[in-house]
């Protein structure tokens, strides 16, 4: 009996070491996404496997949803929204499911950067929020500015997070880690993340065949006034709208809530800054918006 205990033992050990192996050190790349010398691709652990696309349409918006397998299992599901605006610019959202009990990486790469000029949209440290309403908030603004031969791309922050419902019973998202160090080689961009169990990981990116400011000097005034009104600025973008912080309440699970106001998906500073200015950002922020709209 106790011979029969030690092997069982053994053969659970030997396969958890061979799915941890599988899941995190064997990898390949996919490409999912290719249009004007922009390539996306995933670099995923070989053994999950991405099925055929469910690809659907509305409007502005051209999706591919993949569903994700590991050894015929479901384990999440990767999502791909292409939302074109009347303006030539295009938001790009992926977002990574995980729905088993297993963490899993990730690298989600941006291909065509090579001899791209790049501006950080965070030169300094971003102003805190009141945390006596709104606690803590370690968002920053959106990773920068890549300019191409082809164009501009504003290149958005990864947001890592959980489904949570407070004690009113409003679900929310908290915020786990918002990932702001991104790799750059040979012409590539990598945002490399590792998904827990049960979470959500989301990106996105503005791409441009013009530039997204008529003046570096109105987008240096931008990203200096972002860094000093924090409500101001729209940093986790999703299909549905932008992911902003909330008030805390006697819940202190809302520490680190994330959710939508209409006030915020509104975008009514974009709306004031445009009448100064026909920048592209602006433009595509308020077409956004209007999309977003409850």
């Amino acid at each position: 009996m106790f011979r029969k205990i030690i092997i069982l033992i053994s053969v659970v050990f030997f396969m958890s070491l061979f799915i941890f192996t599988a899941v995190m050190f064997l990898k390949n790349e996919v490409e999912l996404y290719s249009d004007n010398n922009l390539t996306l691709t995933l670099e995923k652990p070989t053994f999950i496997s991405l099925k055929e696309p469910e690809v659907s349409e509305n409007e502005s918006d051209l999706t591919q949803l993949y569903q994700l397998t590991f050894l015929g299992l479901n384990v999440g599901t990767y999502t791909l929204v292409d939302r074109s605006f009347s303006n030539g610019t295009s938001i790009i959202f992926e977002e990574i499911k995980n729905t088993s009990w297993v963490p899993y990486t990730f690298s989600m790469n941006i291909k065509g950067l090579k001899d791209a000029d790049f501006k950080s949209w965070n030169p300094q440290p971003t102003v805190r929020l009141d945390e006596d309403v709104y606690g803590s908030d370690p968002t920053t603004n959106p990773y920068g500015i890549f300019t191409t031969p082809d164009g501009e791309m504003l290149i958005g922050n990864v947001y890592v997070s959980r489904n949570l419902q407070l004690g009113n019973g409003n679900w929310v998202q908290e915020l786990r880690h918002e990932i702001t160090e991104m790799t750059v080689e040979e012409g590539a961009l990598s945002k490399n993340l590792w998904l827990p169990p049960k979470h959500t990981s989301q990106t996105w990116l503005m791409a441009s065949p013009e530039p997204l400011f008529d003046t570096e000097e109105l987008e240096e005034e931008w990203i200096a006034f972002t860094l000093e009104n924090r409500l101001s600025q729209l940093n986790w973008l999703t299909p549905e709208g932008p992911l902003v912080k909330l008030e805390l309440t006697d819940d202190p699970r809302t520490q680190l809530a994330y959710g939508y106001i209409n006030k915020r998906t509104a975008d009514l500073t974009s709306l004031e800054w445009n009448e100064k200015s026909s920048a592209a950002f602006f433009e595509s922020m308020i077409l956004n918006a209007e999309i977003n709209k409850p």
